[in-house]
Order: C-alpha cells, then sequence, then structure tokens
C-alpha cells in the first residue's frame, strides 16, 4: 500500500557536515544540547533553545570533546568498531524500544571511520588482487544501502559527520571532497542528502581586526561541496545543529 506524503513526514532533518579534523564537528553535539560558543570563549548554556535528547554512533576513538556531558548521562549512544556493529546498530535503530527512549536526534560520527572499516572488512573477505573490482563493488552497495537506511529514519533527525579531503581535477587543481573510501560513493555522496554542510573558520565578521577565528557553515563554498535545498540558510550559518532545524522547519 502506498503511503501518502504528510507534513509529518517533513517534520525532521537528514544533513551531512563535512570538515577537516578539529573543526569541532563532534562538538556540534553540544549545540543538540542547547549549547553554543558563538563568542569563542567557551560552551555555555544559550538562552531560547530547548534541549533535544541524542543519540551517539561513534567511529571514532572516544568523545573526549563531550566527555563532561557523557560523564553527566546527557550523551546516550554505542561505539562503532566495525560494519558489523554498523548493521547492527541500524538494527537497534529500527526497533520500537529504541523509538520508544524518545530520541529526537541520531548522530553519526564519522563516515570517513566507517567507510574505512568497511573496506578493511572487505579487503579480508577478498585479499586477492583480482577480486579487487568485486570487493569495491560489495563495498560501495554495502555503504550506500546503510547511509540510505539511516537517512530515511522517520523517528528522529539525523546527523552525519565527514573528514574533507582535496583531490584533482584533470587539470591538476585541487578541490575539496569527502574523506571517504572509493571514488564511486565519494561522487554520490553528497547527491543522497538535502542538506551538507562544510565548516570551516573564518574572521569574526563582528571584528574584522579581530584575529580569532569563528566556526561558520558554508552552504555555498567549496563549490559543488555544499548545498541547502531548503532554500532558508543563509549563504554563512552559526555551527548550531538547533538553529539550523529552527530555520529549515520554521519551529
Amino acid at each position: 500500500m502506498l503511503k501518502p506524503i504528510t507534513t509529518e513526514t517533513a517534520q525532521r532533518i537528514c544533513c551531512l557536515v563535512i570538515g577537516p579534523a578539529g573543526i569541532g564537528k563532534t562538538s556540534l553535539i553540544r549545540t543538540i544540547l542547547g549549547q553554543g560558543n558563538d563568542d569563542g570563549n567557551g560552551w555555555k548554556t544559550l538562552e531560547g533553545f530547548t534541549p533535544e535528547k541524542v543519540c551517539v554512533l561513534s567511529a571514532e576513538s572516544g568523545l573526549l570533546c563531550v566527555r563532561d556531558l557523557v560523564a553527566a548521562g546527557q550523551v546516550e549512544g554505542f561505539e562503532i568498531g566495525s560494519i558489523m556493529d554498523f548493521h547492527e546498530a541500524l538494527r537497534m535503530c529500527r526497533t520500537e524500544e529504541f523509538k520508544a527512549r524518545g530520541y529526537q536526534w541520531l548522530f553519526i560520527d564519522s563516515l570517513t571511520e566507517i567507510a574505512s572499516r568497511c573496506a578493511e572488512n572487505l579487503q579480508e573477505k577478498y585479499p586477492s588482487k583480482t577480486d579487487s573490482f568485486k570487493m569495491w563493488a560489495e563495498y560501495s552497495s554495502t555503504m550506500t544501502d546503510i547511509i540510505k537506511a539511516f537517512r530515511d529514519m522517520d523517528s528522529c533527525n539525523v546527523c552525519f559527520t565527514c573528514l574533507q579531503a582535496y583531490d584533482k581535477d584533470e587539470f591538476n587543481r585541487r578541490f575539496p571532497a569527502p574523506d571517504i573510501a572509493g571514488s564511486s560513493l565519494k561522487q554520490r555522496l553528497t547527491s543522497y542528502f538535502d542538506e551538507v554542510f562544510v565548516m570551516d573558520r573564518v574572521a569574526s565578521s563582528l571584528d574584522p581586526n579581530d584575529p580569532k577565528p569563528v566556526l561558520v557553515f558554508q552552504t555555498y563554498e567549496p563549490v559543488g561541496l555544499a548545498k541547502d535545498r531548503s532554500g532558508r540558510l543563509a549563504p554563512k550559518e552559526r555551527p548550531n545543529l538547533l538553529h539550523i532545524k529552527r530555520k529549515i522547519l520554521g519551529s
């Protein structure tokens, strides 16, 4: 039976955040909990933002930058050590028990690490170089299916993070790209999302002479990498997921 489109099915966002190491992608978890670092002087609770419940799937080496939140019980989640763990996490997220926990966000950190572990697993399955084509075909299919499965979850908002790398075109010009294994998956990755943000550092617009950088979302640069299909975001936005959600959904 066909499922009709309703306003309820459009009341969520699924985004991909791409940025270099250390830029603050994992710290975006804090913004879901109503915190901000707009002045660059440390994280603090912001007025006007109600904290939302988040479940974190972490393939990184721990969550040191939000360790205090984990210790306080504000961040729940699971370590992802293999592609099998990622499949298990997907099965868990589809259960009624998971939905009953009332998570409003699923934060997946990061696709770079998860893809790397998927490739390592398949290299063990296909050790011969003659099976290289078969291995990468299965890798692309496996990663695509699981990314789309998480993306299409309708019970909560979903945020993926991914490291940023640089590739070269036929004229040997460098251009930014997702840091993810497999050329086929890398080329298609951003097409799977309506919202793709690139995290960057720029000089403060409040004081051009202030050398202290600020974090921003760039929705127009680098060319071909970031995009905003909602049409509601400015070219540069504050790095706050509740702020982004509010602008896109109008809540």
